[in-house]
């Protein structure tokens, strides 16, 4: 005779929390068979009515027993567990209590970053700004049109080194980093390290001009069952990662000459009491590689 599983929520089984802006809370289920056959978790487990009640899509979404609980709680709660108990001791009755939780604040609006750290799905988008100290010998110089193989010309803008030696100047940076949660051993992304971004990419909020992401690695660690979390690191530098250098002489030293003098003509002797500058300045691009970041593999940014 073949076995016809049913399953209703249980009257006042359900349970709903809300502190400090996270929802939690628990469901009740009553498991029967429809001809009143004793049941073992194997007929449960292998009904796909079952199924569908305690195995929502991705865990998470808005169906399962999510939908039990009305439209409100779609896409503000997961159903990251359940449990399964046997009620009688003939196997006649089931009972099953599913869980609701969300790790992400409800301001009152549903949300799309309700994935949960180690969730298959989940991704984190973390941002840290500072300045960086960087050797310049001018300052106000405009960034050449090629920034991978900059020419050797001289950069313009204000000198500012003293004698051949350079300042301290700051630029903009900020270190970005990724975090993707995905099902099966991911392949590392080797071929893009340390190459800058061809063209613009966004991640989260921000659209990264063409040059000025650098992408430094990843590290790829396992979570769960085929489950690995990946985290891509990146650097921002709004000079497009261009580093200055100084013309030297056969000798070694830096070609030096008055404030006024331009680079390609001759060096003029610096009175005393003057400080002389680098004459000719360049650009040079450590990192002159570039690759379309869409193909690393992030998700969800």
């Amino acid at each position: 005779m073949p076995i016809t599983v049913n399953i209703a929520q249980r009257a006042g089984g359900t349970t709903i929390n809300f502190e400090r802006g996270k929802w939690s809370g628990s469901a009740q289920y009553v498991i029967t068979e429809a001809a009143a056959q004793a049941l073992t978790a194997s007929d449960i487990l292998g009904s796909a009515t079952v199924i569908a009640k305690l195995f929502p899509t991705e865990y998470g979404g808005s169906g399962g027993a999510i939908t039990d609980q009305g439209s409100f709680f779609s896409g503000r709660v997961t159903q990251p567990s359940f449990s399964l108990a046997m009620v009688d001791d003939g196997g006649y009755v089931w009972q099953a209590t599913v869980a609701f939780d969300s790790q992400t604040a409800d301001n009152g609006t549903t949300t799309t970053d309700n994935k949960v750290e180690r969730e298959v799905g989940f991704t984190a988008i973390e941002y840290s700004l500072s300045g960086e100290g960087v050797d310049v010998f001018r300052v106000g110089a405009t960034a050449p049109a090629n920034k991978s193989t900059p020419a050797d010309t001289d950069i313009g803008g204000t000198k500012v080194d003293s004698g051949g030696e350079p300042i301290t100047y700051f630029n903009n940076v900020a270190k970005v980093t990724v975090r993707n949660v995905v099902a099966g051993r991911p392949t590392p992304p080797v071929g893009f390290i340390n190459n800058r971004n061809s063209a613009s990419f966004t991640i989260g909020p921000y659209s990264f001009p063409t040059d000025t992401l650098l992408f430094t690695g990843c590290s790829i660690t396992r979570v769960g069952a085929a489950t690995y979390e990946i985290v891509y690191s990146f650097v921002y530098d709004n000079g497009y990662h261009l580093r200055q250098i100084a013309k030297r002489g056969p000798d070694g030293q830096v070609i030096k000459g008055k404030k006024t003098d331009s680079c390609g003509s001759a060096p003029t002797t610096v009175p005393d009491g003057e400080v002389s500058n680098a004459l000719c300045v360049f650009f040079r691009q450590p990192f002159p590689t570039t690759s379309a970041f869409s193909g690393i593999g992030i998700t969800g940014i």
